[in-house]
C-alpha cells in the first residue's frame, strides 16, 4: 500500500496511491506499507531511487543500513512493535531523503507512524519538507521507546514491591515473576537496540551533506538525538535493575529450596534414634533381655519417643529450626 502525504495549511493531507499512478509533486512523504514487487518498481522508476528490499533492509552491517547514493540518503533503523503482546518484536524501518522528499518502506505497522500521521491530520506542525517529516517521525518513534522504558520501569517496581514486601511473604508464583522479569529483559534489550539503530541514524542525517537541512529540522534533529543519549542511559540503569531483581528472585527461590531441604534433613535426623532403637527390639532372638519382660514394650516406645525429642530440642536450642 502507497500512500502520499501532501502538505496544506501546516497540516498533512494522505492520499493513497495505486502502482502506476502519479505521485503528486507537491508530496513531501511517501509511505510503503507491505509494497508489492510492482509497486517496488514502480517507486523506483518515479522518484529514481533504489528503493532496499526487505532482504537489505534485514542486514546488521551499518554501511549496508546507513549510506548515500548522489543526493539521496538511505537509513535503515530497528523499531519495536507489538510491544503490548506477549511477544513484541523488532522489525526493520527504511527511511529514504531524496530531494526533500522522504520515502518511508515497511513491513509491519509500529505505532508512532499512526500516531505522527494522525497528528499531521489534524494538527499544525513542521512539515513543508521531507526532513520535516523525518524529524517529526523520529520524534514520535522516541516517544514510544520512552513509553516503553517507563511500562517497563513500573513493572519492574512492582515486582520489586511483591517480592520484598514483608507483608506479603505468602506464597509467591515465582513462574509469573520470572516471566513478567524475562519480559522486561526482552522489552529493554529491544529499546536499546532501537535507540542505538535511531542513535546513528540522526548522527548520519545530520552530519554536513549535500542534503541541506531546514532550521526547525537542525532542531529536531539536535533535540532527537539529546533525547536518544538520555534514553539510552535510562535502558542502562533500568537493566541494571532488572538484573537485580532477577538475581533476587533466584536467591529467593534458592532460599525456599534450602528450607524445604532443610526441613526434611532434620525430619530424617529426628528420626533416625527411633528407628534404630525399633529396628534393636524388633529382632526375633530367643535370648533377649527384655523379651519377656512385662514392661519391656513401655519402654522401647518411651525410649523411640525421647530419642526423637531430644534432637529436636537441641536443634531448636541451636536455632537451627
Amino acid at each position: 500500500m502507497i500512500t502520499a502525504y501532501i502538505p496544506a495549511d501546516g497540516m498533512l493531507k494522505p492520499v493513497s496511491l495505486a502502482a502506476g499512478e502519479a505521485i503528486p509533486e507537491a508530496t513531501v512523504w511517501i509511505d510503503m506499507l507491505q509494497p508489492t514487487d510492482e509497486e517496488l518498481v514502480f517507486v523506483d522508476r518515479e522518484l529514481d531511487l533504489d528503493v532496499p528490499t526487505e532482504e537489505d533492509m534485514r542486514e546488521i552491517e551499518i554501511t549496508s543500513r546507513l549510506y548515500q547514493e548522489s543526493e539521496a540518503l538511505y537509513m535503515t533503523a530497528t523499531m519495536i512493535t507489538q510491544s503490548d503482546m506477549p511477544q513484541p518484536i523488532s522489525v526493520p524501518v527504511s527511511f529514504v531523503l531524496s530531494r526533500h522528499r522522504l520515502l518511508t518502506l515497511r513491513y509491519a505497522e509500529p505505532l508512532p507512524f499512526r500516531v505522527y500521521a494522525a497528528q499531521a491530520l489534524r494538527h499544525s506542525m513542521p512539515c513543508s519538507t521531507g526532513e520535516d517529516v523525518l524529524a517529526g517521525l523520529l520524534d514520535a518513534i522516541v516517544d514510544r521507546v520512552a513509553d516503553i522504558l517507563e511500562k517497563v520501569q513500573v513493572d519492574i517496581e512492582t515486582l520489586s514491591n511483591e517480592i520484598f514486601a514483608h507483608e506479603r511473604r505468602g506464597k509467591k508464583d515465582y513462574n509469573a515473576i520470572l516471566s513478567r522479569i524475562g519480559r522486561g529483559h526482552a522489552l529493554t534489550s529491544q529499546a536499546r537496540e532501537s535507540l542505538v539503530s535511531f542513535g546513528r541514524l540522526v548522527g548520519f542525517v545530520a552530519r554536513p551533506s549535500e542534503v541541506k537541512l531546514t532550521k526547525s529540522a537542525e532542531r529536531g534533529f539536535k533535540n532527537i538525538a539529546r533525547d536518544v543519549t538520555s534514553l539510552s542511559d535510562h535502558a542502562s540503569f533500568l537493566a541494571n535493575n532488572i538484573n537485580f531483581v532477577l538475581d533476587a528472585t533466584l536467591g529467593l527461590i534458592n532460599n525456599e529450596q534450602s528450607s524445604t531441604i532443610k526441613i526434611f534433613s532434620v525430619a530424617a535426623v529426628v528420626f533416625l534414634p527411633p528407628t534404630l532403637i525399633a529396628s534393636i527390639y524388633g529382632m526375633n532372638f530367643e535370648f533377649m533381655p527384655e523379651l519377656t519382660w512385662v514392661y519391656g514394650y513401655p519402654m522401647a516406645l518411651g525410649l523411640m519417643v525421647l530419642s526423637a525429642v531430644l534432637p529436636y530440642m537441641f536443634f531448636k536450642y541451636r536455632g537451627w529450626l
